[in-house]
């Protein structure tokens, strides 16, 4: 949807993606990215930049089953785990970029130590470190430290979300995570993922440029303020407590406007019954889904139509109406016609 202003909201992780990470990205591409293997000898048969290099840290733990392991609503995040050594292996593919400093990722049985301005791509099918402990290793760890910004498809939510974590010797903690729903988006890194994995012909270049593609769809929905953020943790790999799934839909129909929304729809987006997901809705938000939907639609046509910019006809699309159901329905909201709203803006702001 078209917005006012080429920046609606300030958020520090803008900075980030547009003076670090696109701009890096735009340079060198896969040229400083790695993709993780399940062994020392199989990482190496890439073409390694020439800063990232490896070491061996095999794991000393046990192998522990983790089928009941739930981070993101309904969906298990881990298949194994090995708790001592703080790794697991994960359901979904991330993607990490150093901000600052040297990370040691501990992956299967090997560091890979990776420096500013680098990327490192995590599959699904590698073990990997659970985010509970310091990315920094060695003797000299209590002087270094190190920021990583995260990028991943949180299984069972329909989002992509990003933060930073920051490691401090032995001290380890994460930002809020910001979270972002674009379909558009998780179709680019799930094609990002997936041509690094199968390596088909030419897949490089399709790689990189779904990597962009995601990278610039993920800032614009930041800037159009089109994201939600979920608290802080300071030992784990994900927030204590997930956003409820009520909160998922309220988001979900705020930056879908423009589609059908129905109760139907929108439970299966977020994996529930359509009777259980209109039982939830109403005792979370205190109205019906229809009236939130109905809310949300004629706030935004509002705001719209405050802008001066648009047809009244081009709003009703904008909103996922009919321009008759969006007269009908803005005059019993707001107890005037579009038109005559509209007429009173432009009489205020002439004044």
């Amino acid at each position: 949807m078209p917005d006012s202003a080429s920046t609606v909201v300030d958020d520090p992780l803008v900075g980030i993606l547009k003076t670090r990470l696109i701009p890096t990205w735009e340079r060198f591409g896969g040229g400083r990215l790695v993709v993780v293997a399940p062994t020392r000898e199989q990482f190496h048969t890439q073409s390694l930049p020439e800063l990232i290099h490896t070491s061996v840290k095999k794991r000393i733990g046990k192998r522990t089953t983790a089928a009941r392991t739930r981070l993101y609503n309904n969906a298990s995040a881990f298949m194994e785990t090995w708790p001592e050594d703080d790794q697991a292996l994960a359901l979904h593919p991330a993607l990490a970029f150093v901000l600052e400093g040297q990370a040691d990722f501990h992956v299967a049985d090997y560091l890979v130590h990776c420096p500013r301005d680098h990327f490192v791509l995590f599959t699904a099918d590698v073990p990997r470190g659970m985010g509970g402990r310091s990315h920094l290793e060695g003797k000299e760890k209590e002087q270094r430290k190190c920021v990583v910004l995260w990028i991943f498809a949180p299984p069972g939510t329909n989002s992509i979300t990003a933060y930073t974590c920051h490691s401090e010797g032995n001290e380890h903690w994460t930002d809020e995570y910001c979270i972002v729903h674009q379909r558009e988006a998780i179709h680019s890194f799930e094609l990002f993922v997936r041509e690094f994995e199968e390596q088909s012909p030419g897949y490089e270049r399709i790689a990189v440029m779904s990597c962009m593609i995601l990278m610039q769809l993920f800032l614009r929905e930041i800037q159009r303020g089109h994201f939600h953020r979920v608290g802080k943790s300071s030992t784990v790999n994900a927030p204590e407590t997930t956003i409820t799934q009520i909160e998922q839909a309220r988001q979900y129909v705020k930056t879908h406007l423009n589609q059908p929304l129905t109760a139907a729809r929108i439970a299966r987006e977020i994996y529930m019954s359509r009777s259980s997901f209109i039982q939830h809705f109403v005792r979370e938000t205190g109205m019906t889904f229809h009236e939130f939907v109905t809310r949300e639609r004629m706030e935004e046509s509002k705001r719209l139509l405050s802008d001066g910019y648009w047809s009244i006809n081009l709003v009703s699309k904008f909103v996922g109406l009919k321009p008759s159901q969006f007269r009908v329905q803005f005059k019993n909201h707001f107890g005037v016609s579009p038109a005559a709203f509209r007429e009173q803006m432009r009489s205020r702001a002439e004044k």
